[in-house]
């Protein structure tokens, strides 16, 4: 799957909580030489995807980053998904991604659909 080409892991999974964590590589800086963003969406869509998919078929709508501070290669993130406002077909979570002291690197806010 996707998220293990980028070496993404699910570490714990809970119902209403999800923490999911990488090691940056060199290879996935952007112009300025630190983390591109789309490798930090990457972990951040992959844990919506296993929060939003709990106990029901999701799909996403929209998905909101906030984006807070550079990320280094060989940085460890962690993800933690947690949901904000289920509803019947539409529901909303939140993403925080921090770094190995602990400081959030992004923040993200993600609206899903379930038909069932």
């Amino acid at each position: 799957m996707f998220p293990e080409l980028l070496g993404i892991r699910k570490e714990e999974e809970r119902e209403g909580y999800v923490k999911m964590s990488m090691v940056t590589q060199e290879n996935q800086v952007n112009v300025h030489g630190t983390i591109h963003g789309a490798v930090i969406f990457a972990l951040i869509d992959s844990a919506f995807e296993v929060i939003s998919n709990q106990g029901r078929r999701a799909v996403a709508l929209n998905v909101e980053v906030n984006y807070r501070r550079p990320v280094n290669p060989g940085e460890r993130l962690v993800a933690e998904a947690w949901p904000e406002s289920l509803g019947r077909t539409t529901s909303v979570y939140r993403i925080r991604v921090t770094n190995g002291e602990g400081k959030v690197v992004a923040i993200a806010t993600a609206l899903s659909y379930s038909g069932s």
